[in-house]
């Protein structure tokens, strides 16, 4: 783990995660917000990357616009976008159905896709089952699901984060429904959000490729740092979301970089 001292000034790409370290469910973070801002005016590029699959890239811009925060969509990458191309890189999708958990992030993205979205009970014939962050999640989704899995649907989740940042503590996130589903049908789901290379690479591959002035900004080990390490770029830690400094002990990789405000980087 290096010292904070070398600046946002030697990178030209900036990849955040969004809950935890721009904002804590609707409540922004300053330091985060100004820091963004900052690099802005710098010409510094930007990409937002979260591994929530509930909301569209439509509801992150209007969300972070009211923070003071201008994106296009083009700047928001969620774990629906890519796991949504990752099954049309990777699947013969045409004729296929799709049983779904997950919010309205992940149905317009997989309704982007060639696959025929199944509702209800009809669910258990479904070809695949993908599986995101779902507030309204009931037994009966997680009884359809299994009936397709165990069928032999092809398994796939957005992102295995196990909780969510509220200001009121941790939630169940995408991560817990697919331990549910993973136990009951006894198979493992293949998982695309981060800290996975496939994700990772989409997004740099976004702000032009160069791994070596890219940072990666997160509060997750698991995820943000473990993911960015993968691919070769600088992480940064900030400790504003989920993992504590207590969590750096014994960890690997290590970040690069530990802030307890994104400021300490200018």
């Amino acid at each position: 783990m290096k010292d904070a001292l070398p600046t946002a000034d030697r990178y030209h790409n900036f990849l955040f995660d969004m809950d935890g370290v721009i904002y804590i469910n609707q409540q922004p973070i300053a330091d985060a917000m100004e820091f963004i801002n900052r690099l802005r005016e710098k010409g510094r590029r930007i990409l937002f990357l979260t591994n929530n699959s509930k909301f569209t890239r439509s509801e992150y811009r209007e969300k972070l616009a009211g923070m003071g925060l201008s994106a296009g969509e083009g700047e928001i990458m969620t774990s629906s976008v890519a796991t949504a191309s990752f099954l049309e890189e990777n699947y013969d999708l045409e004729g296929g159905t799709v049983y779904m958990i997950g919010g309205d992030g992940l149905r317009e993205e997989l309704l982007r896709t060639p696959l025929r979205l199944l509702e209800g009970d009809e669910g258990r014939h479904a070809d695949y089952v993908v599986v995101g962050w779902d507030t309204e999640l009931t037994y009966d989704k997680l009884r359809i699901g299994c009936l397709a899995l165990c069928s032999g649907a092809v398994f796939i989740g957005t992102n295995s984060d196990a909780t969510f940042p509220s200001p009121e503590g941790l939630w169940p996130g995408a991560g817990s429904i697919l331990a549910a589903l993973e136990k009951a049908a006894g198979r493992e789901a293949l998982v695309v959000g981060k800290p996975n290379v496939y994700m990772m690479q989409a997004a740099l591959a976004l702000v032009g490729g160069k791994a070596d002035v890219t940072l990666m900004i997160g509060d997750r080990l698991e995820t943000d740092i473990l993911g960015g390490w993968r691919v070769g770029l600088d992480t940064c830690l900030v400790l504003t979301g989920v993992s504590r400094r207590e969590n750096l002990y014994g960890y690997q990789p290590q970040p690069d970089l530990v802030v307890e405000s994104l400021l300490e980087l200018l």
